[in-house]
């Protein structure tokens, strides 16, 4: 593919709706990448695993120092990018940079989906080179977004095959899981679809149809939780 000034896209507009439409709510938003049983099934290693379990004991770092621990530091500025016009902030609430999905992945390809740190590594050099000299991450939101198109046709040059569908996904994930796993930040995605959270008691009125059950804003570290 050859780089194209903007004015020559057609740029399409990766809507909220659109996206969380194809999303089926994963299940009431407390989906994530797996669990330890299929982690250790999947052949990774239990030293691994807990290594990288190890990084969500404490509260997530705020999301702008955010230290990358398998990504580059510009490998994570064009991630952020990306997932920001995947799922951009708008009148409906913060975007999916703001709620830390680029963090959740990061973490991800430094435990479990270590296997895919090739295919990232290859799919945002793709986007960066297809961005034009100034790359990806400084591109306008319309650029991006042609970019982005173009990856999501499979008409990226040099991009791994499956990245786009890796990124969709796992921008999903990093959106709706528990805020614990690094995404989600201030239960975004959960205010986003109407998912109350963590809710151990439920009222009889709250248990009606059509109500609005007011969020309790709570992650199962509140609980003990570790992660997987």
């Amino acid at each position: 593919m050859t780089n194209r000034d903007s004015s020559e896209r057609i740029p399409i507009a990766f809507h909220r709706r659109r996206f969380l439409q194809g999303s089926a709510l994963l299940a009431g938003g407390a989906a994530a990448l797996g669990s330890p049983e299929l982690g250790l099934a999947a052949g990774v290693a239990p030293e691994r695993l807990n290594a990288w379990l190890a990084l969500f004991q404490a509260s997530p770092t705020a999301i702008d120092d955010y230290e990358p621990v398998a990504l580059t530091a510009d490998e994570l500025a064009i991630l952020r990018a990306a997932v920001e016009r995947i799922i951009p902030t708008d009148e409906l609430g913060p975007g999916a940079g703001e709620a830390g999905v680029q963090i959740f992945i990061d973490r991800s390809l430094a435990g479990p989906n270590a296997a895919l740190l090739p295919v990232y590594q290859g799919g945002l050099a793709a986007l960066d080179k297809a961005a034009g000299s100034g790359g990806f991450a400084a591109a306008a939101a319309d650029a991006q977004d042609g970019v982005l198109t173009d990856a999501e046709a499979g008409k990226l040059e040099d991009a791994p095959d499956g990245f786009f569908g890796l990124l969709l996904e796992h921008t999903r994930q990093g959106m709706f899981s528990d805020p614990i796993y690094g995404g989600n930040a201030n239960f975004a995605g959960w205010d986003l679809i109407g998912y109350p959270g963590i809710k151990l008691i439920w009222s009889a009125e709250e248990q009606q149809f059509d109500v609005e059950v007011k969020p309790e804003h709570k992650s199962v570290a509140e609980y003990g939780g570790k992660g997987w």
